[in-house]
């Protein structure tokens, strides 16, 4: 018992400073990242014919814009709609947040009422990217 013990304690001194000394590695650039999903009102119930679509899009030197566009096919009329992006480091820790929200009236007769928000990457040195579509403020 005592010799597995030793040997896995010896792993571990081996194992752990090679894991520590490994570099962590963020996106490569230029990157394009596209997400899109079914709103769903704060209580995670989704929303017919209301969607978000989101991308980051960056150049070599890793500046560039996030893009949310925010679709309303519904008749829900002046409801906030709300993009929460979230940047994350390697280790899935979140390392910046942007909201977007962009108060749509209801669907005409000739479709859906389309919004775009635009704004400047904050960040450049992010991992993975997680967004989250929802509506809020919605009318009785």
């Amino acid at each position: 018992m005592n010799l597995l013990i030793q040997k896995v304690a010896s792993g571990l001194l081996i194992i752990i400073p090679a894991l520590a000394s490994t570099p962590v590695w963020a996106v490569s650039h230029p990157y394009d990242f596209h997400a899109d999903a079914r709103m769903v009102y704060e209580n995670n119930d989704p929303v017919d014919k209301a969607y978000g679509y989101m991308n980051v899009i960056t150049d070599n030197s890793g500046k560039g814009f996030i893009n949310v566009m925010f679709s309303n096919g519904s008749s829900i009329n002046l409801a906030r709609f709300n993009a929460r992006v979230k940047f994350l480091n390697a280790a899935g820790s979140v390392i910046k947040e942007e909201y977007f929200a962009h108060r749509i009236s209801a669907a005409m007769t000739s479709g859906a009422i389309e919004r775009k928000v635009t704004k400047p990457l904050p960040v450049s040195n992010f991992d993975s990217i997680q967004v989250d579509f929802f509506l809020s403020e919605v009318p009785d």
